[in-house]
C-alpha cells in the first residue's frame, strides 16, 4: 500500500540513521514513532524503507528541556525507553509509553513528549467557561490523583492531560477523539483580577506563581534566625520573601529574585538578550562557569546558549558600574573585558587580596593608576584581611566538595587553569627579580666605572 507522495527534501533526526522525507497526502493512516499518535492533522516525515514516521512537530521537538514539573534537573529527549521492559510510565498522564520521552538521568522521572510540551493554559469552550491552568499536582489533598491536570481555580473543574471526549461515528460506534486545546496569550497576572481581589478581605494572602516552581508561593516574613537560603541566588533570607505554600517544600525567593525579568539585555553581552533559567541548562559545548566570576551557577542563571555565555542572576543584576574606595583617589570602573590587548602580556594582581585577576572574568579597575580588584574585593577594606581569609577558606572547602563531584575532564580543566595561574604568578615574580637585578647592576656600573 502506498504511503503517499514524498518530496526530495528531507531532514535528519537523531532517533533514526536515515534521512526522513516529508510525506504529502498519505494514502493510509500512519502512526508517529515518537508520540505513538496517528496523522490526524499534522504533516509527516518518514523513512519508507524502515517504516519509521514522525509528525513534523515531533521531529522539531527540543533535545533538552527544563520543565516546571521537575525543576531540580534537566530532561533529555530519548527515542526509546531505557528500561529493560522497553516501556515507561508517564509522570504526567499516568499511562505507559514505548516511544519518545523526556527523561531525567538522575531520577526515575519520564514523561511523554506530547505531555511535556502541553501549553500552560488552555481554553475548552465546549467543556468549561473559564480558562484552565496546567498544574502538576492534585489541587485537593495529598491522597488524590497526582497526575498532571488542567484545573479551573474558580470552580475546581479538572481535565486530565490525557483525557479524551467520546463521540458517535457514522456506524454508531464510540470512538475516542482528543480534546482540541487552544493556547491563550493571557498574562500570568491579570490586572482586573488584582482589582477584584483588592476589594476582598485585607487579611487574605494573595498566592502567586513563579515559572521556576510548580507550586504557588505567597509573601511571608522570614526571620534571620530561621537561616533560610534563597532558591534563586543562594544568599540567606531575611525580611519579606516569597515562600512555597506546599507543606514540606522549602522553595523560597527574595522578593527581588521573584521579580527578576525573564529576558535581560546586559552590557557585557550586547549582541543577544539573556534568558533566565532556574538551573544551568544542558549545552553541547564545554562550560567554563559564570562569565563574570567564574563560578558555576547552582540556581538562577541568565544564559545565551547560542554563545555559551552565562551569568549568575546575582552577577547580572548586583554589580554597580563604578565603586569608590577609601584607599584610592579615583573611582574603579567595572571591566567586562580585559583592559589590555591580547598581544600585551600583563598581569593584574588584586590590590586587596593580592590574588591574580583572571583575564577572562570581570574586575574593577582604574586605568590611570593601574589599580585593580576582584569583583568581591572591590568593597572590602584592606585591613579586613582576616575576614577575607575566612571567606577564602570557606571557598576552598566548597571547591574541594565541587572537585569531588566533577568528571575527569572537568578536573583536568580545573587543574590546568590553576597551573596556568601559578605559572603566571611565577613568571611575574621572575620578571620582577630580573628587573631588580638589572637595576642593581646599573647602579654598580655607574658607581665603579
Amino acid at each position: 500500500m502506498g504511503r503517499g507522495k514524498q518530496t526530495c527534501q528531507g531532514k535528519q533526526h537523531f532517533s533514526h540513521p536515515h534521512i526522513l522525507k516529508p510525506i504529502v497526502n498519505p494514502t493510509e493512516t500512519l502512526t508517529c514513532n515518537a508520540c505513538e499518535q496517528p496523522n490526524i492533522t499534522s504533516n509527516f516525515y518518514g523513512c519508507n524503507t524502515c517504516q519509521y514516521f514522525l509528525h513534523e512537530n515531533c521531529l522539531n521537538a527540543p533535545r533538552f528541556l527544563d520543565h516546571p514539573s521537575h525543576s531540580s534537573h534537566h530532561l533529555t529527549l530519548l527515542p526509546v525507553p531505557t528500561y529493560s521492559n522497553r516501556s515507561f510510565t508517564c509522570k504526567a498522564c499516568g499511562s505507559a509509553g514505548t516511544g519518545c520521552s523526556f527523561s531525567c538521568a538522575c531520577c526515575d522521572f519520564d514523561i511523554h513528549m506530547q505531555c511535556a510540551l502541553l501549553p500552560q493554559t488552555v481554553v475548552l469552550p465546549q467543556q468549561h467557561h473559564h480558562e484552565l491552568e496546567l498544574i502538576f499536582e492534585s489541587p485537593y489533598d495529598d491522597e488524590a490523583d497526582e497526575n498532571t491536570v488542567f484545573v479551573c481555580d474558580t470552580t475546581r473543574t479538572e481535565e486530565t492531560a490525557s483525557q479524551q471526549t467520546k463521540s458517535k461515528s457514522s456506524n454508531n460506534q464510540e470512538k475516542e477523539e482528543p480534546i482540541k486545546i487552544q493556547e491563550t496569550n493571557q498574562k500570568e497576572e491579570d490586572e482586573d483580577e488584582d482589582e477584584e481581589e483588592d476589594g476582598g478581605s485585607m487579611n487574605e494572602v494573595k498566592k502567586m506563581k513563579h515559572f521556576s516552581h510548580s507550586h504557588a508561593v505567597e509573601l511571608s516574613e522570614v526571620q534571620e534566625t530561621e537561616e533560610i537560603i534563597c532558591s534563586g541566588c543562594e544568599d540567606k533570607l531575611c525580611g519579606t520573601a516569597y515562600k512555597c505554600t506546599k507543606r514540606n517544600c522549602e522553595f523560597t525567593l527574595h522578593k527581588s529574585c521573584f521579580e527578576l525579568p525573564k529576558k535581560l539585555q546586559h552590557d557585557s553581552h550586547p549582541n543577544h538578550p539573556l534568558t533566565l533559567y532556574p538551573t544551568l541548562p544542558e549545552r553541547d559545548s564545554m562550560y567554563f562557569g559564570c562569565n563574570a566570576c567564574g563560578e558555576e551557577p547552582k540556581s538562577f542563571v541568565y544564559e545565551c546558549l547560542k554563545c555559551n555565555f552565562s551569568l549568575h542572576a546575582k552577577c547580572a543584576t548586583s554589580w554597580p558600574e563604578t565603586v569608590t574606595r577609601e584607599d584610592h583617589q579615583h573611582s574603579l570602573a567595572i571591566q567586562y573585558q580585559w583592559p589590555f590587548s591580547s598581544d600585551e602580556y600583563v598581569n593584574i594582581f588584586c590590590e586587596v587580596c593580592c590574588g591574580l585577576c583572571n583575564d577572562s572574568k570581570w574586575l574593577y579597575y582604574c586605568g590611570e593608576c593601574k589599580f585593580g580588584t576582584h569583583l568581591k574585593c572591590a568593597t572590602v577594606k584592606k585591613e579586613d584581611g582576616s575576614n577575607l581569609e575566612n571567606e577564602e577558606e570557606e571557598e576552598e572547602e566548597e571547591e574541594e566538595e565541587d572537585y569531588e563531584n566533577m568528571s575527569d575532564e572537568q578536573k583536568l580543566l580545573m587543574l590546568t587553569i590553576k597551573a596556568q595561574g601559578q605559572q603566571a604568578r611565577l613568571n611575574f615574580q621572575t620578571q620582577m627579580a630580573y628587573m631588580n637585578a638589572q637595576t642593581m647592576a646599573n647602579m654598580f656600573r655607574h658607581r665603579y666605572y
